[in-house]
């Protein structure tokens, strides 16, 4: 699987990337210390997640593709949800950045979260930009 992000989805995200960072792309289904309890939600839900490149990564990351940003975690039970080829964009005038496929929107907003400089059993976000 390949994720480009375009150059306007670069600029949106460029106040939280800095060198050594792991990113992850989770398909929030309710499982790992990423997913927000309680959301009983139907949707599809995706986020961009940032964290220290000195973190361990949960278990359940066990799987990873390339990007235009380096490698992006993700569960790899949850690899149906993304498609071969996708595009994380920004869209100013909704402030939305769409995860799209060339057949298909996988997310219509994809939620960023700044988790360095956290440990996951306090889960207190520095940045939750949605």
């Amino acid at each position: 699987m390949q994720l480009t992000v375009t150059p306007a989805a670069q600029e949106r995200l460029a106040r939280y990337l800095k060198a050594d960072q792991k990113l992850v792309l989770d398909f929030d289904d309710g499982v790992g210390p990423f997913s927000d309890l309680g959301n009983c939600s139907l949707d599809v839900n995706f986020k961009f997640i940032i964290l220290d490149g000195s973190q361990p990564l949960p278990a359940d990351f066990d799987a990873h593709f390339s990007s235009n940003l380096g490698e992006i975690y993700y569960k790899g039970y949850t690899k149906p949800q993304y498609a071969e080829k996708m595009k994380l964009d920004f869209e100013p005038t909704y402030f939305t950045m769409p995860l799209k496929s060339p057949l298909a929107t996988l997310c219509d907003n994809v939620e960023v979260v700044d988790l360095t400089n956290q440990q996951f059993e306090h889960l207190e976000r520095t940045t939750h930009d949605c």
